[in-house]
């Protein structure tokens, strides 16, 4: 049987109501969501109102994009029951119809009350439904139903499973690696496919801060240091770095950090050079204070315009769709290349298709940063390399990289995808850590 065939257990449609089925879904789309399981990518529930969307789509039809209700069962118990609760109240079943599905609860193992709790009959009734399945039924019924304890196991009602309900292909696929990163810490709800997104990474992050991460890592493309940006720098020598491409947090406890960047730009960037630094909006006149105090010199005010809503800062009543990129270089500023100020990303301009830390930025903005501010083979510093996409960007811009972070989820998050980088383009890091 196939994955998707075992959680058709309804009967099929008559030809008479699957052609009302499918004109309906012409007119009005698709109404109620198709269950995907998050594990496996089967349908579990609405084989009928997807085979009418795929014939109609085929016929030319314009049907709008459906909903896809992406569920994490813990076990097929769960798979089973589900459907048979979202099907009985849609479904008029006749007897034999209805012995159908006992027979397939049965056959998985199920007791006779649980099965009648389930399909809302008694038990006794249950056991007259599977007298008329007969022995020519072609599905198996066991002889005797077993607990781990031995002897009958009595009905039990599972949780509810963990749901998020999306309306592309693409979405569905978030929200299956969302629910397979939660794992059995999946709440038992509906979730927004953003919240579990963001539940997922930090599940992530904290497992990845029980990983014993060493304070240096240096290999021969990279170097990673664990530890406060103020004191794992000290011993890099001055002038020593060809660009600074950064993404600071801009929340209320990192503002002061901007100065403590500044400071570190300033000694170790080579004369003229040029660090590009992410700001926040609302406090943005104090971090360039903060930089320009800090020894380095205004050059230039960047963007990255990002198509949709990005930011909504309720106190301002502002929707933002850009995100500040300021340039400020290491002394007189002495330019080598035409430096184009305004990066309009592609889609949402998001995070990438794995979100891996809260204020991840993306691959492309950063590539194009560090494209601006340097050249192959020139070192490019990130104090705050968060999920790694500086040093992504910047590797793949033919650049060697040195990051930091405070967090050691976050050096380690930036070593993986540095190796997975490496990886598929057939090198190894030469690691000498």
């Amino acid at each position: 049987m196939s994955e998707a065939s075992r959680w058709q257990l309804m009967p099929e449609l008559s030809p008479e109501e699957f052609a009302a089925l499918k004109a309906d879904i012409a007119a009005n789309g698709i109404r109620v969501p198709v269950v995907i399981d998050a594990e496996t990518g089967a349908v579990i529930d609405g084989h009928h109102r997807l085979r009418a969307f795929e014939e109609l789509r085929a016929e030319g039809v314009r049907v709008p994009a459906y909903l896809r209700d992406v569920r994490r069962f813990s076990s097929d118990d769960e798979r089973l029951a589900f459907v048979v609760a979202a099907n009985l109240f849609r479904r008029h079943l006749s007897r034999k119809e209805r012995a159908e599905v006992v027979a397939h609860l049965r056959a998985e193992g199920w007791s006779l009350r649980r099965i009648g709790e389930t399909v809302g009959v008694d038990h006794k009734t249950v056991r007259a439904d599977l007298g008329e399945i007969g022995e020519d039924s072609p599905i198996a019924i066991p002889e005797r139903i077993e607990r781990k304890g031995g002897g009958t196991y009595p009905a039990s009602r599972p949780r509810p499973a963990p749901s998020i309900v999306v309306e592309s292909e693409r979405d569905q696929r978030r929200a299956e690696a969302a629910l397979h990163a939660l794992g059995d810490d999946a709440p038992a709800k509906l979730l927004g496919l953003a919240r579990a997104e963001e539940r997922a990474r930090m599940a992530r992050m904290a497992e990845l801060r029980r990983v014993e991460v060493p304070e240096r890592i240096a290999a021969e493309f990279y170097e990673l240091r664990l530890g406060d940006l103020r004191e794992i720098w000290d011993d890099l020598p001055d002038a020593s770095v060809d660009a600074v491409v950064t993404d600071p947090p801009y929340n209320e406890e990192g503002v002061p950090l901007y100065e403590d960047l500044g400071r570190l730009a300033a000694r170790v960037l080579k004369p003229g050079r040029l660090a590009a630094v992410y700001c926040g909006h609302v406090r943005l006149d104090e971090e360039m204070e903060l930089l320009r105090t800090a020894g380095l010199t205004y050059v230039w005010h960047g963007v990255n315009v990002l198509p949709g809503l990005h930011t909504k800062i309720r106190t301002r009543m502002v929707n933002g769709k850009h995100r500040s990129v300021l340039l400020f270089s290491a002394g007189e500023f002495e330019p080598r290349k035409w430096i184009h100020d305004t990066f309009v990303a592609e889609g949402r301009g998001g995070p990438e298709s794995r979100p891996l830390h809260p204020w991840q930025q993306s691959v492309a903005t950063m590539r194009h940063w560090v494209f601006m501010t340097s050249k192959p083979g020139e070192v490019v510093l990130d104090p705050f390399v968060g999920s790694g996409t500086c040093a992504v960007a910047a590797l793949s811009e033919g650049r060697r990289f040195l990051g930091g972070d405070l967090d050691p989820a976050c050096v380690e998050t930036t070593r993986q995808r540095i190796e997975e980088l490496l990886s598929d383009r057939g090198e190894t890091s030469g690691d000498a850590s």
